[in-house]
């Protein structure tokens, strides 16, 4: 508080107001009236009168700008809490008051479309009853309208199938005369016919007379043809062997008669077609009758062993199976001794060939095969196998000893010459056995008794066709 507040409190009561205006706001200030001092001289009292006032009106100013100045910052002050809190209200509760709104507009939306869904299916539900109703009603009209016109149309088709009734009526009302005319003509030209008919029967007898004569003479004529080919297969292969005869005497003069070591040596004499022939063992000092093989590939093959149709019985002995039986022509088996013997002397391949119940034909092919001796009951050995020589890695026949019913020499505890039948180079009677049983078409499955090649995973137990045994000198 300044001097002249203090003096103005002090001087009494009475006041004495001050308006400003700053702006558009005007201020009113209300001061205590100074009393002034009693002059000592008018002048002099004048002077100090009006430096008071001056004095009091610079400090009532002054006063004035520092209140204004307060209120301007306590306003600016305001201001700023109230933008504060202007921002406060907008970042804390504006999200709030968004997510209300949408929620209500949600609300109100989900109402709506409430209500215009159960508008919809209670329209959509009349609108079926009344497509019902119309289809009920359309259903009978439709039908009677489809039976009426399938009654009409039937009606057309009748009358039309009538009107060409009757014409075909007329027409045969005028054709009747023409047939009885015809009829007639037939019957005078029957009876001429008929006379001609007898004519013809008695000719037709002579000529069946004449062609089974001539039937006959085709007959004779078709024996007389395969006699002259057979005749001249037969002069062909005299002549044959009478030149190689002739040669034969030519290179040893004093050779009586021919001796072939085996069927290589015969084609090489000349011989080129399949065939029976005689092979001399020198050994045994015996001539041997053969069937050789005839390879266009080069090589003849000799056969040890032949099935085909089961007229040969190969459950047989050991003597049997070792001097050989059968006819070379057909089923036979060739001897071991006579094998060991030739198998000795020289090197030899072996090829087995099959064909099984279905007609598929296989083969197994070994380049070096041979016989032991007696001694050593006959054992087989083979060497660099091809073919169906194997089953998932085992060989099907394998380098064993030879086994009849009387002379058991397998790997078994048992007979496998008893059980499986037949003389063969059984192991623990195995895979293979080409001596068995020959079973005819339509009973060879099945049979483990049977010509066993042991191929295949699928029905290996079945018998074969067919098999054949050959050999041939293995060619260096």
């Amino acid at each position: 508080m300044t001097a002249a507040q203090k003096k103005g409190q002090q001087a009494g009561s009475s006041m004495v107001a001050y308006q400003f205006k700053r702006g558009q706001c005007s201020y009113t200030f209300r001061v205590p009236h100074l009393q002034c001092c009693s002059p000592k001289s008018t002048t002099l009292g004048a002077s100090n009168s009006t430096q008071q006032e001056d004095s009091f009106m610079m400090q009532m100013r002054l006063l004035f700008d520092r209140q204004t100045e307060k209120l301007e910052n306590a306003l600016r002050n305001s201001t700023q809490r109230l933008e504060q809190l202007k921002e406060y209200i907008r970042t804390t509760l504006g999200s709030e008051l968004q997510q209300a709104q949408k929620n209500i507009v949600q609300n109100h939306t989900t109402s709506i479309l409430q209500l215009g869904t159960s508008l919809l299916k209670e329209i959509k539900a009349q609108t079926l009853k009344l497509m019902d109703t119309q289809a009920q009603v359309r259903n009978p009209m439709s039908h009677t309208e489809h039976r009426v016109l399938e009654a009409l149309q039937t009606t057309d088709k009748l009358e039309k199938q009538l009107e060409e009734q009757r014409v075909r009526l007329k027409q045969l009302h005028s054709s009747n005369s023409d047939l009885e005319t015809r009829l007639h003509t037939l019957e005078t030209d029957q009876e001429a016919q008929l006379v001609e008919l007898d004519d013809m029967r008695q000719l037709r007898e002579e000529l069946g007379q004449q062609l089974e004569s001539l039937s006959h003479i085709s007959q004779d004529l078709k024996a007389l043809n395969s006699s002259r080919s057979i005749l001249y297969q037969q002069q062909e292969q005299l002549k044959q062997s009478l030149q190689l005869l002739k040669r034969l005497i030519e290179q040893s003069p004093d050779a009586n008669v021919l001796k072939f070591q085996d069927c290589e040596a015969v084609r090489r004499f000349g011989f080129h077609n399949d065939g029976v022939y005689t092979i001399f063992l020198p050994f045994l000092k015996q001539f041997k009758r053969v069937f050789c093989v005839m390879d266009p590939s080069g090589g003849a093959w000799t056969v040890i062993q032949h099935r085909e149709n089961g007229k040969v019985n190969f459950d047989r002995n050991w003597e049997d199976y070792k001097q050989g039986f059968g006819d070379p022509a057909g089923e036979h088996w060739l001897g071991n001794e006579a094998v060991y013997q030739l198998t000795s002397s020289t090197n030899y391949s072996l090829r087995v060939e099959m064909e099984d119940g279905d007609g598929s034909k296989f083969y197994a092919n070994f380049e070096h095969f041979k016989l032991y001796s007696e001694k050593q009951y006959y054992r087989i050995f083979l060497d660099k196998d091809s073919g169906v020589s194997s089953r998932n890695g085992l060989l099907i026949l394998k380098n064993n000893k030879f086994s009849t019913r009387d002379a058991d020499h397998d790997n078994c505890g048992c007979n496998c010459s008893e059980i499986m039948s037949g003389g063969w180079w059984f192991d623990a009677c195995g895979m293979s056995n080409l001596n068995g049983i020959y079973y005819q078409a339509g009973q060879h499955r099945r049979k483990i008794d049977g010509i066993r090649w042991d191929h295949a995973s699928s029905d290996s137990v079945s018998s074969l066709r067919t098999s054949r045994m050959m050999m041939r000198p293995l060619h260096n």
